[in-house]
């Protein structure tokens, strides 16, 4: 069998975090009457996006992103509020939105009785427990690998070394790397020598820089990857 060992990414892997953040957004929107648009929506995401991939090579702490994107967010609309009180209030909507990516759950019934599944997040540990567990999608994978606990993140090479040192029984050439983010996955499995799927469903441009050994845009594509 090639790849026994599979390393899961989870947001917009398997969560669907975009809707899920969409769903909390309107909800908080709706808590706070705050006039939610189609373009104040995709302005969140662009601004999460940023924040994350600035905290990927250091420019920024997770504290800082957490305390800071709704105050960001809102004061490009004008107004001011206290950051870390509106990502409490965002945070309860957001941990319990589970909405899965498109299949999923059938890739993950079809492979984990003959391989190892663990999931690598550089989410925070009750965010990703919460939805992992809301999502019914917990019992697949042998552990939880998480940034926040291991003490580095995606893509640094550190973080996947610690990662390998905690799977027994298996070496680099049996392990691959499953993710949606080309900055934090893709970099972090190029940097580490392991083998990776970059999961793109939205058919997006790469950047020479980035290596992916596959590229899909289906999950169920990875059935054929690892058998």
């Amino acid at each position: 069998m090639k790849y026994p060992v599979l390393l899961f990414d989870i947001d917009s892997t398997l969560l669907d975090t975009p809707a899920n953040e969409t769903t909390a957004l309107i909800k908080m929107s709706q808590d706070i009457n705050f006039d939610l648009t189609p373009a104040k929506i995709q302005y969140y995401h662009d601004l999460n996006e940023d924040l994350w991939q600035k905290f990927e090579s250091h420019q920024v702490e997770r504290q800082y992103l957490l305390d800071n994107r709704f105050r960001l967010y809102f004061e490009h609309f004008g107004m001011h509020v206290d950051g870390p009180k509106y990502q409490q209030i965002y945070r309860g909507y957001f941990y319990h939105e589970y909405q899965l990516v498109t299949h999923a759950i059938e890739l993950l019934q079809a492979i984990h009785s003959n391989h190892h599944l663990y999931i690598i997040s550089n989410g925070t540990p009750a965010k990703q427990d919460t939805q992992l567990k809301g999502s019914h999608i917990d019992h697949f994978f042998d552990k939880v690998f998480l940034s926040e606990t291991i003490g580095y993140a995606k893509p640094d090479k550190e973080f996947f070394a610690a990662v390998e040192a905690q799977i027994t029984d298996f070496n680099a050439n049996d392990m691959l790397v499953i993710g949606d983010s080309l900055t934090a996955d893709i970099a972090g499995a190029n940097n580490a020598g392991l083998d990776s799927v970059w999961y793109n469903p939205h058919h997006d441009s790469i950047n020479a820089r980035f290596n992916p050994t596959y590229e899909v845009s289906d999950l169920l594509e990875i059935k054929e990857i690892t058998k």
